[in-house]
């Protein structure tokens, strides 16, 4: 199997560029793009959540511009035989939006489905923007190697070309992956069948935004911050296709980041100065120590929670750590629609004897790749357990040298500690026991000259 980068695409200059907007965190990204909005125009916008759908509706209608969110709809197709079948699904809801010429904000979740309709032509008309860009590219589509060759391939449910590793289901998959399911992710036959699985490397697969998504409409305009280190510019130039990257200058972002500097403390957590947090270190048993981790994290938690946030409200701390640390066996509850959880709570080995979660309530568990929420606003302490790293599918599907690792890193970290009350110009404090993450940050605030006592102070 292949190493080297895929050239899946059919690279062409005739594409018209995709602007990225490249805007500070809390800086006013989303507005700025809803007041560009004008009524001869049409738009699909792409948000990272449903609240983020509400804001839009909400702020675009106070312009007088309307806009419509799909819902789970009824339709009647007829299968081969003559047969009526009644289906509800929000592809409904979004063609006949489309095809009327409505303006139309959903969310990332309908990728698949926004791949379908590109195909029928319905987005030729629309400008698109896409707030945040949450899964350009997913690597949770792993099986075993074996599991692979048998089950998808030996099969006949799928090929793989081989010179692009597209993925592309056959008629086999497409008649029984209903019957399938117990056997076969959904997820996998959804993603291919849209054209963005390819499989990196026996069976490591991931699913990519889909191409024709970014190449059709008359522009596309994507938001975010420090897009030199964000995969969505990797995965632009991987297809070929031109960005014009529209960001400030660094006057700008000098002022930007001179104005939060002193608002945030930085700290390490020295009884864990030495480890160094990544993924595999804390989850792998082969290759990595997790049962050093399981036993000096939670003792490290235990003595912040007596000690320095001992008259912080739970409810004002944030915290991420690979999920299996904090939920056990990686299972949180479900939220319900109306934000609450629903079945049980059972606390992975760093949320255990914490004191950071119990009767009183638990900290807001984030996963490190969280952007484009203002849920969490009132967060005044944050506790970083990770040394942040591309996947390595994801780096070998892109190519080596395609992203640089701390400019990614360090990109995630920024979003991840915007979702705090930093975004309304209010003090936080942030624990890095990485001292990589922490080195990233600090040199980040302070412009490569990091004063001597916020060093000590960090330690």
């Amino acid at each position: 199997m292949r190493h080297d980068p895929l050239p899946f695409h059919d690279s062409s200059s005739q594409f018209r560029p995709v602007v990225i907007v490249d805007r500070p965190c809390g800086r006013g990204k989303t507005t700025e793009m809803i007041e560009s909005f004008e009524n001869h125009k049409q738009y699909l916008v792409i948000v990272p959540l449903l609240t983020e759908c509400d804001r839009v509706i909400e702020a675009a209608q106070n312009r007088g511009i309307t806009f419509e969110q799909p819902t789970a709809e009824a339709d009647t197709i007829f299968d081969d035989s003559g047969q009526e079948i009644v289906t509800t699904r929000k592809i409904h809801s979004l063609r006949r939006l489309l095809a009327e010429g409505q303006n139309v904000v959903t969310t990332h979740a309908m990728f698949d489905t926004l791949s379908d309709v590109v195909s029928e032509g319905l987005l030729d008309s629309y400008d698109i923007h896409i707030d945040e860009v949450l899964s350009v590219i997913d690597a949770n589509f792993h099986v075993q190697s074996e599991a692979w060759d048998r089950l998808f391939i030996e099969s006949g449910l799928c090929t793989v070309d081989p010179e692009t590793s597209k993925v592309f289901p056959t008629d086999a998959w497409d008649t029984e992956y209903a019957a399938l399911e117990k056997h076969v992710s959904l997820k996998f036959y959804k993603a291919a069948k849209s054209g963005r699985l390819f499989n990196v490397q026996n069976g490591f697969n991931v699913a990519v935004l889909p191409e024709k998504l970014l190449k059709v409409g008359k522009s596309l305009r994507i938001y975010t911050y420090k897009a030199e280190g964000s995969i969505i510019a990797a995965y632009l130039r991987h297809i070929g296709i031109t960005k014009e990257h529209n960001k400030l200058d660094n006057t700008a972002e000098s002022e930007f980041v001179r104005e939060v500097r002193d608002l945030i403390t930085v700290k390490g957590i020295k009884s864990l100065d030495q480890l160094s947090f990544s993924h595999t270190d804390q989850t792998d048993k082969t290759s990595g120590s997790p049962e050093v981790y399981d036993n000096l994290v939670p003792k490290a938690l235990y003595t912040l929670a007596r000690n320095a946030l001992k008259d912080v409200p739970l409810e004002n701390i944030l915290l991420t750590c690979p999920k299996v640390k904090w939920f056990a066996g990686g299972k949180s509850p479900t939220v319900g629609s109306d934000g609450l959880e629903k079945g049980k709570y059972s606390p992975g080995p760093y949320a255990k004897s914490s004191r950071l979660q119990g009767r009183s309530g638990r900290v807001h568990w984030l996963p490190n790749t969280t952007r484009g929420t203002n849920n969490y606003k009132n967060a005044t302490h944050l506790i970083y357990l990770y040394n942040q790293f591309l996947n390595p599918n994801i780096l070998r599907f892109l190519g080596k040298g395609s992203v640089s690792q701390d400019d990614y890193a360090l990109t995630e970290l920024i979003q991840w500690v915007w979702r705090s009350q930093i975004r309304d110009g209010k003090p936080i404090t942030v624990y890095l026991p990485s001292r990589r993450m922490r080195n990233l940050f600090l040199n980040w605030l302070w412009e490569g000259d990091i004063p001597t006592h916020v060093l000590r102070g960090a330690i």
